[in-house]
């Protein structure tokens, strides 16, 4: 039977779940609400110029 690595420690895994509790509440079981994350509600990319296929030439 093939063992699998801990996630968090250089060790082989004893099952001790400690990969699945939450950052921010040690009693609860991390259900991927995302929280502990800096997740934005929105994003914006800078666009430097459009590519036509007409004349391959950048449009600034």
């Amino acid at each position: 039977m093939e063992t699998q690595k801990c996630v968090l420690y250089d060790r082989d895994c004893i099952g001790c779940l400690e990969c699945e509790m939450c950052d921010l509440d040690p009693n609860k079981v991390c259900d991927n609400c995302g929280k502990c994350l800096d997740i934005k509600d929105f994003a914006t990319i800078r666009i430097d110029g459009i590519v036509t296929d007409e004349s391959n030439k950048s449009v600034k």
